[in-house]
């Protein structure tokens, strides 16, 4: 059974099904619950919130159509992996850093009775790969970089249009000096939007920084660095791709989720991952989400995307791509005919302090 959730990407659902019937798979039920996941998150704002409502609503959608189809028992299987387990609070030292959509409490409750197998619980991305080869699963299908149960929907960030930055003044002030040691000619300024990050091994929900200026990727790693180590108020930096700086006023906009946005963010992204086929730098990097801000230009409708390629093993610890400056400038100029985009920014931020996923 495969349900469109709506928050899939640019044509998911039909390479599912594609993939699927390659598999010898002739029995797929597909269900579009589209509708349903939108007016379930509806409104929604915070992180958690988005993540516990999209995955009950599986569970519950899951239930209907077994309900339908004549079948009163099932086992649910999953393809949990470890890091899942541990971002979930599910082992005994673990904070919740943000509940993955298999790890909810009514899938807990599943789970308790026996309804679930998740043979890979125990398992890293790069074990579950190495399994994949002795199976000899197609290349197309075992070196795809991991896309988060939730979708879009978590790489498309809300806000109610109130958002303050508590300490901006001070915030401030010491990313002033520590840009005035760099001897950098950037800038740097606390952004009023946030994201989820992992610091001290604890989940943090914090805003990010925006760096302005030319810099080399080793120079941008260092500011990074420091930045998220001595400006605790913060969890992630970011580098402004473009424009070239920010407009006065800039702001975030009040926006939800919606098809429309949801929309954008999939032709951006599709955008993204075909350049870096194109420029064959997709199996240099391990997983690359595209982030949709509602941060931009007063009086108008624009948006941010936030770039955030990273390279990792485990996904325990990541490092940000240093991306080859050719591909940055063709998805930057590609971008740009995209309508309703203000800022292009680049996260630059490793884990931790920064999580994979922004929410």
């Amino acid at each position: 059974m495969h349900v469109d959730n709506g928050f899939m990407r640019l044509n998911e659902s039909t390479k599912v099904e594609t993939a699927l019937k390659r598999a010898g798979f002739d029995n797929l039920h597909t269900i579009d619950a589209t509708g349903r996941f939108l007016r379930a998150v509806q409104g929604m704002i915070e992180p958690e919130e988005k993540r516990i409502a999209i995955g009950e609503l599986f569970v519950e959608i899951a239930n209907e159509e077994m309900t339908k189809l004549d079948i009163d028992k099932y086992i649910l299987g999953q393809g949990t992996i470890y890091p899942d387990t541990i971002e979930s609070g599910g082992t005994k030292h673990a904070d919740t850093i943000k509940t993955h959509h298999n790890q909810i409490d009514l899938i807990q409750e599943m789970i308790n009775q026996g309804k679930v197998i998740e043979p890979l619980r125990d398992l890293y991305k790069d074990e579950v790969r190495e399994i994949g080869e002795r199976f000899k699963i197609g290349k197309s299908l075992l070196e795809r970089h991991p896309f988060p149960g939730p979708g879009l929907a978590i790489r498309v960030l809300c806000s109610d249009g109130d958002d303050t930055i508590e300490d901006e003044v001070v915030i401030n002030s010491q990313l002033q000096e520590i840009i005035e040691k760099s001897e950098l000619d950037v800038t740097a300024s606390v952004l009023p939007m946030k994201s989820v990050g992992v610091q001290g091994d604890e989940r943090s929900y914090k805003h990010p920084v925006a760096i302005q200026g030319k810099a080399t990727w080793k120079q941008l790693n260092e500011l990074s660095v420091r930045i998220t180590n001595e400006v605790f108020a913060v969890n992630r930096v970011l580098w402004l791709v473009d424009p070239k700086e920010i407009s006065d006023g800039a702001e975030m906009h009040e926006r939800y989720m919606t098809k429309d946005r949801l929309d954008l963010l999939r032709v951006a992204d599709d955008i993204v991952m075909k350049k870096i086929v194109e420029h064959k730098v997709f199996h240099d990097i391990w997983q690359f989400p595209v982030v949709l801000v509602p941060f931009g230009n007063p009086n108008t409708n624009g948006e941010s995307i936030v770039l955030r390629p990273i390279q990792s093993r485990e996904v325990m610890t990541v490092n940000f791509y240093e991306m080859p400056p050719k591909v940055l400038t063709d998805i930057k100029k590609s971008l740009r005919e995209v309508q309703y985009i203000d800022y292009l920014f680049f996260d630059i931020t490793h884990k931790p302090p920064a999580t994979v996923e922004w929410e």
